[in-house]
């Protein structure tokens, strides 16, 4: 059971059984559901769908299947990321595929693939780069991510840093 999955049963159940003196505050909550692993980004069973966008800032790029640019990191290994801590992913969270799904017919199939997660969550691989989003993206299409920190960049359908 995910964490959050775990945090929300928690906010029930303690919404339900405990007196109003006795609700727990929403620090103590957090606490017993452990530290957070960012938002979540798939469901069991669930597909990562990919597809082409253009954003205006960068050119072409890689988003997600509810139009959010996807990032690569410059300092992750091919295949293998450096972004674990929550303190990365709750500003990063990893785009997850259930079982190594991916549904992307506009990208090259060959780019594609998953990484495991020290978790055991499989994270979307392009081009071997694990792929994120990032949290400060406010609506689809934004890219305010690009160039963020010298290292992480939106990612263009070919697997690179996306630019014009």
């Amino acid at each position: 059971m995910s964490r959050f999955v775990a945090f929300v049963l928690l906010v029930v159940l303690g919404a339900c059984s405990s007196p109003p003196e006795e609700t727990a505050t929403l620090q103590e909550l957090e606490a017993a559901a452990g530290p957070a692993a960012g938002p979540p980004q798939v469901l069991p069973g669930d597909i990562a769908n990919l597809q082409v966008e253009q954003s205006p800032a960068v050119g072409p790029v890689v988003a997600d299947r509810e139009h959010y640019t996807l990032y690569l990191n410059t300092e992750d290994g091919s295949s293998k990321s450096t972004c674990l801590e929550p303190e990365c992913t709750l500003v990063w969270p990893p785009l997850l595929a259930a079982g190594g799904k991916i549904e992307a017919p506009e990208l090259d199939q060959k780019l594609l693939g998953t990484m495991k997660r020290p978790d055991g969550t499989e994270q979307v691989t392009i081009g071997g780069h694990p792929v994120y989003r990032y949290v400060d993206d406010e609506q689809a299409g934004d890219a305010t991510g690009h160039g963020r920190d010298d290292r992480w960049y939106a990612i263009a359908p070919n697997g690179s840093k996306a630019s014009r």
